[in-house]
């Protein structure tokens, strides 16, 4: 008898534990009320902060040309596309990753995609890179994107 009295009190503990997690998680949905203003979306503060360390950092512009589409031998296509990167900011850049993307201009999503990777990228400095080929069907139009990502120094 007692270890089924001690099992119903285990049993009653854990339903308090869970009434309790639940009276103190709160409300989930929401309600209006009358009288109390609903912040703008201006005035709202942002969900996280970004760590953006003090001092030098280095910022990179880019540009890319459009895609040239070129046929090879057994009928299919590739396309060839040129982007700039330079170095705006005031620090160099370690780990440089420049995506060069072929994008569906109907469709918007990404066909092919090339990877360069810069170990060092000087303050000022500019770099000129050719990505050829990038694969895509002859039928479609593309339009070229490029995204670059780095090691804060």
């Amino acid at each position: 008898m007692q270890d089924v009295s001690g099992k119903s009190i285990t049993i009653l503990l854990l339903l308090g534990c869970l009434a309790g997690a639940v009276a103190a998680a709160g409300c989930t949905g929401t309600s209006e009320v009358s009288g109390i203003r609903t912040p703008t979306p201006e005035a709202t503060p942002a969900a996280h902060t970004t760590y953006s360390p003090a001092g030098p950092q280095p910022s990179f512009s880019t540009t890319v040309t459009a895609p040239e589409k070129h046929l090879r031998t057994d009928g299919s296509c590739y396309w060839i596309v040129t982007g700039t990167v330079t170095n705006t900011g005031d620090a160099p850049a370690r780990n440089v990753v420049i995506r060069f993307m072929l994008v569906d201009d109907e469709s918007n999503m990404i066909r092919s995609t090339e990877t360069v990777l810069a170990p060092r990228f000087q303050a000022g400095e500019t770099k000129i890179f050719t990505i050829d080929p990038l694969p895509g069907d002859c039928d479609r139009q593309y339009h070229a994107e490029l995204t670059v990502t780095h090691d804060i120094p």
